[in-house]
């Protein structure tokens, strides 16, 4: 048979293919939206239950579903398969990208969190972008923080720690007992929560120094949910669900976020706004989060990273 008479047949059985797999995911999502999604359980204003259907929207998305096989089989595959028979020839300019991208995205992002507050300002004004600065700024480098702290642990080491947050739990609630009933100051209770935080690390890591796998997860888990039993029925201390309230807020080196002669605002001769001091805390966890970024790079190239890399490995 001629390669032109060979095309249709490789065409055809491409095509059959397709239609084999569409009618499998199609099959699929029957089972899955029928229960879900076209049965609906409602009840009326007698409180009795009664069962609707919605078969039109299972067929849209049963479509959708068939729709995205034919399309993966017949057009995002043979591109693939096609890229992939290019590969020596694209893969300089593959890596050639990848150099730029990683020579350039470090400074762009490092450029795009320092203004963020700014930008945030000017597209969102006051009002709008305190919710930005808070939640999308402030909450997520707190993550940053705890997502660098556990990577040593469980990237490095390979140690699975399932009650990580725990020691999260031990500095945040130190820090508003301490704020709240001694009077320390913000940048005194800064690094004294974290050492209190680590010291409970340490406390519990002589215990399970030789634990590995399955038993350090129990223990760890353990420690966890002691911790958080602690804190919720140690209420004269803990205040129980309700948490800690009347603790005292963040201060500018002495200089409060508030409306009065002696404030922020008026110090610098500024309108009041309650902004200002979610841009202090905004700019005091992102040197935070970039102080524990640089450690953690460090520590990855020191002889102990590479020890808890040989451990992981072991």
């Amino acid at each position: 048979m001629s390669p032109d008479g060979a095309r249709p047949d490789g065409a055809a059985g491409t095509a059959l293919r397709a239609v084999k797999d569409a009618a499998i995911w199609a099959a699929v999502a029957l089972g899955i939206f029928v229960p879900l999604i076209g049965l609906q359980a409602v009840q009326d204003i007698r409180g009795e239950l009664r069962l609707d259907t919605r078969w039109p929207l299972v067929a849209v998305l049963v479509a959708m579903v068939v729709a995205g096989s034919l399309l993966n089989s017949l057009l995002i595959t043979p591109w693939h398969e096609r890229r992939a028979r290019r590969v020596p020839r694209a893969g300089a300019a593959v890596g050639r990208f990848a150099a730029a991208f990683g020579r350039w995205f470090p400074p762009f992002a490092i450029g795009f969190v320092i203004v963020f507050p700014f930008l945030a300002l000017w597209l969102s004004g006051v009002q709008g972008s305190v919710k930005w600065i808070d939640n999308f700024g402030i909450q997520i480098l707190i993550y940053v923080m705890l997502g660098f702290g556990l990577n040593i642990v469980v990237g490095l080491a390979g140690l699975l720690d399932l009650g990580y947050v725990a020691f999260y739990a031990v500095g945040a609630y130190s820090y508003a007992l301490l704020a709240k009933e001694f009077g320390f100051s913000f940048f005194t209770l800064l690094p004294l929560a974290g050492i209190l935080a680590a010291f409970w690390g340490i406390i519990l890591g002589f215990p399970v120094l030789r634990l590995r796998g399955d038993y350090l997860a129990i223990v760890t888990l353990a420690f966890g949910e002691i911790i958080r039993l602690v804190l919720i029925n140690w209420v004269p201390v803990t205040n129980g669900y309700a948490g800690i309230s009347g603790i005292p807020r963040p201060t500018f080196f002495g200089i409060p976020f508030n409306a009065s002669d002696s404030g922020f605002a008026a110090t610098f001769g500024l309108e009041f706004s309650p902004i200002y001091r979610g841009i202090f805390l905004y700019y005091i966890i992102l040197a935070l989060a970039l102080l524990t970024a640089f450690v953690t790079v460090r520590l990855r190239r020191l002889p102990i990273g590479r020890a808890w890399e040989a451990l992981r490995e072991d």
